[in-house]
């Protein structure tokens, strides 16, 4: 699935999900309810600014448009995990070494 194709997919999940009409949607974003619709039969794609005016109408944050929303096999979430929880623990130990040098 092409990137364009996942986020106007996700932006209509999360607008139906959330009981939000396409015209309700495109007042809280500040554009027609024509760009809503043909967007979500992917005859417009939205640029970033109006991707992230939609995340916020939809109060999701905008990374999440960007998402696969189905899950990964239990494997390859626990490695994600596993190298989230390395990447954190370097960050915590870098940024406790920063703070020391600059108090």
């Amino acid at each position: 699935m092409d990137l364009e194709r996942l986020v106007i997919e996700n932006i209509r999940r999360i607008r139906k999900e959330k009981g939000i009409s396409q015209e309700k949607l495109a007042e809280a974003c500040d554009t027609s309810a024509s760009y809503i619709g043909l967007m979500e039969i992917y005859r417009n794609v939205p640029k970033l600014s109006t991707i992230e005016r939609i995340a916020h109408a939809l109060d999701v944050d905008p990374l999440a448009l960007f998402q696969r929303s189905d899950p990964l096999p239990e494997e390859q979430e626990a490695a994600i995990q596993k190298k989230k929880q390395e990447f954190l623990a370097v960050i915590d130990t870098e940024l406790d070494r920063l703070l020391r040098t600059i108090s």
